[in-house]
């Protein structure tokens, strides 16, 4: 078990991904992002022709960067992720960032990396409305509607104190079952630590990973400490119990999509050039800037800019991505949808941020130690090929403690805060392009 040490800056952290089991790390909170100057967002890419996500097509596209007044340099014509052709518009220049922000965008240049999207080939949902026959596309490593109870995840293979497959088709986001998991402050007074949690490992690993759900939360109630779950890594890595650890870039890397009190997303990451929440740089040294006096290794964090929060006792659906970096490159790339709009992009070039300790702060941060905001390195995920996408897990993981104070804090909005944690899955695959949404038959 390891706790956080107490900060010497007020500095807002995530949590410790503490997935079965650690202690002592406060609950999320939103990061202030007051005062700081936001360069102009680049331009990001159009939608490639075959209805795939904006910018996904891999060709750098006709970059059509009007002249934005002190964005950010145009990152119009973006390359997508893996595109197959298709036609990308490039697009515009960085739109007006605070006055004095950014460099001014004349041109759209061509992205680096590309903005998150599929292969120019469209959504899957698409072609298979209702996801009829879906799973037997080629792409696809995994499908379940839970239609036809337990049997496709590796576990858990029944009903369990936790989850619990029901039928009801009032309540189902389609069909008549869905996936319910249920903790509450009574299963949290008997156990500190209790992950509510489904797992899958891919028959296949692959560089590129898109990952699809719909889900719902049940009334007002703490969010999870940790939620969604992907990892990378060899054959033999597991990204279990592995919290305050700095992976090997030859083993394995794994990230989180959490949300915080505020019902907002974030992304909690573990690489090998994962940065420590030690000194203000990120580093570890002793004597640094901001010495905090201890060195620990919790996920980095990295929180989208313009979010809505989530919706409470309605469907909705999220879409995860993670594409491996080459090795020796940092073009690692992360990004997630939610009702099928790009909420998430970070890639080689995007977003312009502020890093500071271990979170990246899009658009900059106020503390007195944050830097003037800089375009995103991207990832640097892996130092061997043989590190590649594996694992898929419906993780709710929760701890006592910070249930105890996310309640008392949604007490003090003036909430009525339920004891009961419940959510609900459905609809869930997982494939190697752009999924989107199902769709109606």
């Amino acid at each position: 078990m390891h706790a956080r040490p107490p900060l010497l800056l007020p500095l807002l952290f995530s949590g410790a991904l503490c997935w079965q089991g650690c202690s002592g790390d406060p609950a999320p909170s939103t990061a202030a992002q007051g005062g700081s100057t936001q360069a102009g967002a680049g331009g990001n890419g159009g939608s490639a022709a075959g209805g795939g996500a904006a910018g996904a097509s891999g060709q750098a596209g006709a970059a059509q960067g009007g002249g934005g007044s002190g964005g950010a340099s145009g990152q119009g014509g973006v390359s997508g992720s893996s595109g197959q052709a298709g036609a990308t518009q490039g697009g515009a220049s960085g739109a007006s960032g605070q006055q004095g922000g950014g460099v001014s965008g004349s041109s759209g240049q061509a992205g680096s990396s590309g903005q998150a999207g599929g292969t120019g080939e469209g959504l899957l949902s698409e072609k298979y409305p209702g996801d009829k026959g879906i799973e037997a596309d080629p792409s696809v490593l995994f499908h379940d509607d839970f239609e036809g109870g337990w049997g496709k995840w590796d576990l858990p293979k029944n009903d369990t104190k936790y989850l619990h497959l029901e039928e009801d088709g009032g309540l189902a986001h389609t069909g008549s079952r869905y996936l319910r998991s249920t903790v509450t402050r009574e299963h949290l007074d008997a156990e500190q630590y209790i992950s509510s949690a489904t797992h899958f490992t891919f028959p296949t690993r692959v560089d590129q990973v898109f990952w699809r759900f719909h889900v719902r939360v049940k009334g007002i109630a703490p969010n999870p400490h940790h939620w969604f779950r992907m990892t990378a890594g060899t054959e033999a890595f597991s990204g279990s119990g592995l919290a305050n650890t700095v992976p090997p870039g030859d083993q394995g890397f794994w990230f989180d999509l959490d949300a915080n009190n505020d019902d907002l997303f974030n992304f909690y990451v573990y690489w090998h050039k994962m940065r420590s929440g030690r000194c203000n740089d990120g580093t570890a040294v002793p004597g640094c800037a901001g010495d905090q006096g201890t060195t620990y290794h919790y996920g980095n964090t990295f929180r989208p800019l313009g979010q809505t929060p989530f919706p409470r006792d309605a469907w909705y659906c999220v879409e995860i991505m993670g594409k491996a970096s080459t090795v020796g490159q940092s073009d690692g790339q992360l990004s997630f949808w939610v009702n099928d709009q790009l909420v998430g992009d970070f890639r080689p070039g995007y977003p312009d941020g502020t890093w500071l300790r271990d979170t990246f702060h899009p658009g900059g941060c106020s503390f007195s130690a944050c830097t003037e905001p800089k375009p995103f390195e991207g990832f640097d995920f892996r130092t061997s090929d043989d590190v590649r996408f594996k694992h898929v897990s419906l993780d709710a993981y929760y701890q006592r403690d910070t249930f105890q104070s996310k309640k008392e804090a949604l007490q003090a909005k003036g909430l009525t805060v339920s004891d009961e944690q419940t959510l609900y899955y459905d609809d869930v695959v997982v494939a190697t392009r752009r999924i989107g949404c199902k769709k109606p038959q």
